[in-house]
């Protein structure tokens, strides 16, 4: 809605646009009268269910009594405001004072008078309907009839105002609340007046004219030499006239002599700000070309005047030039090393060894524009070319200075010597031919001027040197090289080719988690944190394993981990080992007793009760010197670690306590003596001295109580003991 209708001073002081003077005085002494004793007034035309609340006060009755003190102000204000003429205008304001505009309008429409038609515009202002607004208040303003009507019931008769003014007093009004563009489509749509469209053509077109005119002079006062600054305002300026460009256009057409103006002059300032930018900047130039492209050809789309277009033209059609002779902006890395290595090429010595050592260090290089562009891409064969017949240069150039005048006059002083420094050159030039063979080349170049060489140099070499022999050149490009980077020495690799490649980055990357991985010990990890003090990597987490892994397996060591690391993440895995080394440690029976103090519910404590129990049995059986308590402990461990010994006891005592009453009698210390001495060494021996102590046992129960078996026994054993002694 219109804020001249909310705001309207002939609503402010409550009456109609042709109230006489006395009813505004009566509503003005009313509001005083009110607000003596603190309270609000409203009047029936406040219309606050369409129009809101008023806060009146008696400086505001003032303001807007003063307001419409002239003709022309009350003529401009009661083109927004309600005026009470005829019983039907009565009717109708009483309808809206009770909220019912639908049959408000409808009385407003009966009849086609000048009140009906601006209350009936005042109405579908209030209804945001500007298309009837506009329909009926310029109907009023250009039938002389209706015009003369309402000046009169405004100014009274005395008054009088051309029709063309008071068309520009509404219009201009409605200006202040509404774009010219918008308000002129409204009026050649709604208005019934031709003049009145010319009239806002020419407000429309001065909005946007002056609004080019301001951005251009903004434009303009930015520092020529300051690139950036002039790219940014030449971009501004073309984003933010493009609206208003196509507005003035669509007013006045593209063969309007203003238009054209306008045009040329925005267009030749988004030019300049192009060529400052590029004559200015010191961006890559792939960047520079493409910005300062885009404002240059975006003028050359506005020009109109062929001066204009020309220019615009001109410095177009120098930057498609230059952007046709750069590489493709995604090989430039590769392309600026090529042509900095054939450069310095250039400047070397004209040697066959120089041509092998380019084609070596280019290889990757090509291969990694061949890679993005494709084998078949004109620009690769070009630049690959390039190499090709730099180094076919130098095999040219040191074959011509061997085989030359001198060499029949070398052959007749040194024929052994000339004959190998030909073989040499014949068996570089060769090598570098079959790695010229390895890249790829323009087909003109390659079935032309390399072929005959190549074909004139292997006629010339086959008698001399194996023309069959091969080479190997490094041809994988910098995303191959990236992608088999899986050591450290790979990622060094990787920078020695490609130091500052377009996947540094990511080989940064990746030489940084290979020297993680790499970390063994914790100095291994100080040096990683040294080198990287901002790791994204968990080196810390690193470091706790490496402390870990080198704790040797060493009860110190566990023992020193658990105490740095008393949370970590091998904890129980370190109590564990430290259980297991200490059970294996022992050696002795207090070894094994102090294991089960110090692990009373350890991995081992049975195996440990187990050795203490059967080490306490053997001390008895030892103490005794029991044959029954041998007997016991073979029964309990039967494969005991004292196995040997308890069975020998054990069989022993049959000759100790049946024969001689003894263990330790000479007598059978004499013939254990044999055992160990004479028996013992001897297949047979062994086999006896098995059997018997397999049968021995079973002997002595069926012959201890005999004592006559026992003497003769005993008389055969002396006489074995005499004779073996």
């Amino acid at each position: 809605m219109l804020n001249i209708i909310k705001n309207n001073p002939y609503r402010f002081l409550g009456v109609c646009s042709n109230s006489p003077i006395r009813d505004r005085i009566a509503n003005s002494n009313r509001l005083k009268a009110y607000l003596k004793v603190g309270r609000s007034v409203e009047f029936p035309l406040d219309l606050t269910t369409s129009l809101g609340l008023i806060n009146r006060t008696q400086e505001g009755m003032d303001n807007a009594s003063s307001s419409i003190n002239l003709a022309k102000d009350q003529l401009k204000y009661s083109l927004f405001w309600f005026i009470n003429v005829t019983p039907i205008d009565k009717m109708g304001i009483e309808y809206l004072q009770a909220g019912n505009t639908e049959k408000a309008n409808e009385l407003f429409n009966k009849r086609d008078d000048y009140s009906s038609l601006l209350n009936r515009a005042v109405l579908a202002m209030i209804e945001d309907d500007m298309g009837e607004a506009i329909g009926s208040i310029t109907k009023l303003i250009h039938e002389d009839e209706y015009r003369d009507a309402f000046v009169n019931a405004i100014c009274g008769s005395t008054f009088t105002i051309e029709e063309d003014e008071l068309a520009h007093i509404f219009m201009d009004t409605l200006l202040e609340e509404m774009s010219a563009g918008k308000l002129k489509e409204l009026f050649f749509d709604y208005g019934t007046s031709a003049e009145d469209d010319d009239y806002l053509k020419v407000k429309a077109v001065g909005e946007p004219i002056d609004a080019i005119k301001e951005a251009i002079a903004t434009a303009k006062s930015v520092q020529r030499d300051d690139a950036d600054a002039q790219y940014s305002a030449g971009l501004r300026l073309m984003n933010s006239t493009k609206e208003d460009l196509k507005e003035v256009c669509s007013i006045l057409g593209s063969d309007d002599m203003e238009y054209q103006m306008i045009a040329d002059n925005l267009a030749k300032q988004i030019l300049q700000c192009g060529i400052n930018y590029y004559n200015n900047s010191d961006e890559d130039e792939h960047d520079e070309i493409d910005k300062a492209y885009r404002l240059q050809n975006y003028a050359l789309s506005i020009a109109v005047g062929k001066l204009t277009k020309d220019r615009c033209k001109e410095n177009v059609d120098i930057l498609k030039e230059k952007k046709a002779s750069l590489p493709p902006k995604e090989v430039k890395y590769y392309d600026k090393y090529i042509k900095g290595a054939i450069a310095t090429y250039a400047l070397q010595s004209n040697t066959i060894a120089n041509a092998i050592e380019l084609i070596k260090k280019c290889a990757p290089h090509l291969a990694s524009i061949k890679s993005e562009l494709g084998s078949s891409n004109s620009y690769y064969l070009k630049v690959s070319t390039l190499v090709a017949n730099a180094a076919l240069h130098n095999i040219i150039e040191e074959f011509n200075s061997v085989f030359n005048d001198k060499l029949e006059l070398e052959a007749m002083l040194d024929r052994a010597g000339t004959l190998a420094k030909i073989k040499r050159v014949l068996d570089q030039a060769w090598k570098a031919v079959l790695y010229i063979d390895k890249l790829d080349m323009e087909p003109s170049f390659k079935n032309g001027r390399y072929r005959q060489n190549r074909e004139s140099l292997k006629n010339q070499a086959k008698d001399f040197i194996n023309i069959y022999q091969t080479v190997n050149l490094d041809m994988r490009s910098e995303l191959q090289m990236l992608n088999e980077c899986r050591t450290v020495n790979d990622c060094n690799k990787f920078f020695k080719v490609f130091p500052d490649g377009k996947y540094a980055a990511q080989a940064r990357n990746k030489l940084e988690k290979c020297e993680f991985d790499a970390c063994k010990t914790t100095q291994d990890c100080q040096r990683f944190r040294t080198k990287y003090p901002n790791t994204s990597l968990p080196i810390l987490s690193k470091w706790e394993e490496c402390y870990y892994n080198n704790s040797n397996n060493t009860i110190s060591g566990l023992q020193a981990y658990l105490r740095d690391y008393p949370n970590g993440r091998y904890v129980s895995t370190a109590k564990s080992k430290i259980d297991k080394l200490t059970y294996e440690s022992c050696r002795s029976l207090s070894e094994y007793r102090s294991y089960l103090t110090k692990f009373p519910n350890g991995s081992y404590r049975a195996q440990a009760q187990a050795y203490i129990a059967e080490e306490e049995c053997w001390s008895k059986c030892v103490t005794s010197d029991s044959k029954d308590l041998y007997k016991d402990y073979l029964a309990k461990y039967p494969n005991g670690r004292h196995k040997t010994e308890a069975e020998q006891k054990a069989s022993a005592c049959y000759i100790a306590t049946m024969v001689y009453g003894d263990y330790n009698h000479p007598q059978v210390m004499a013939l254990r003596e044999f055992r160990d001495v004479t028996l013992r060494r001897t297949a047979l021996g062994r086999a006896f001295i098995r059997f018997y102590y397999k049968n021995s046992p079973s002997w002595v129960e069926k012959m201890k109580d005999k004592k006559g078996i026992n003497n003769i026994i005993r008389v055969i054993l002396d006489k074995f003991i005499k004779t073996i002694q």
